[in-house]
């Protein structure tokens, strides 16, 4: 069953890339709406700009489908955390500079 958390993980990995490319769409509407494009861009440049971030956010969609149970962004957070293997702490077996282990963990207070 190790795949099962793999697939997880990567579902999320993919989820929070089409999120990004949601928001970067939205952003790019924002501009058009308020004209602020003009400042940024010529016209033909800005409508290639809109036309890459719609196929980038197809893309997505097609590789991870909008799920309104997984989407949100603090649940795609927390279950790539949860899924992620922690390395272990290098601070586990701290040594003094003369080979003395140390008694207490002064990073715990």
């Amino acid at each position: 069953m190790a795949n099962s958390g793999n697939a997880e993980h990567g579902r999320s990995v993919v989820a929070r890339w089409r999120m990004l490319a949601e928001r970067r769409l939205q952003y790019l509407i924002e501009l058009y709406e308020t004209g602020r494009w003009r400042v940024y861009y010529k016209e033909p440049e800005f409508l290639k700009v809109i036309q890459e971030a719609r196929v980038a956010l197809a893309t997505w969609e097609q590789l991870a489908p909008p799920d309104p149970v997984q989407d949100k962004p603090a649940e795609v957070a927390i279950a790539q955390t949860e899924n992620a293997a922690s390395p272990p702490s290098p601070f586990t077996q701290m040594l003094s500079a003369n080979g003395v282990e140390t008694k207490h963990d002064l990073r715990e207070a």
